[in-house]
């Protein structure tokens, strides 16, 4: 898989980033509204809805969904990307038939 440059690389983050937020955009309101006007209280008073918000961010940004983007912007980039990415997800996919147990799919009979 070609590598990402660290300015792609932090674009794909920021670009995860913002749709989580969007996900989790019930959870982030909840805790800016409770942090509005405090200041050495927003620790122990918002505890519960920051812990909820990061809970929330850190389950929509895994590790698979950071990498279907980073593969979405190297098939966006050029030609040659996206002929990789299909390769790549062709043997995926049969990495996966194989553990599965599974034939390939030409060999099914009618």
């Amino acid at each position: 898989m070609e590598a990402l440059s660290r300015r792609e690389d932090t674009e794909v983050l920021e670009s995860v980033k913002s749709e989580a937020l969007k996900a989790c955009d019930d959870r982030v309101k909840a805790f800016a509204d409770c942090a509005t006007g405090r200041t050495f209280t927003l620790p122990f008073v918002c505890k519960d809805k920051l812990d909820d918000m990061q809970n929330c961010m850190r389950d929509y940004m895994t590790q698979d969904r950071m990498d279907a983007a980073k593969l979405d912007y190297i098939a966006n980039r050029s030609e040659k990307g996206k002929e990789a990415v299909e390769a790549l997800r062709k043997s995926r996919a049969e990495r996966l038939r194989k553990m599965a147990g599974l034939k390939e799919e030409s060999s099914r009979p009618s």
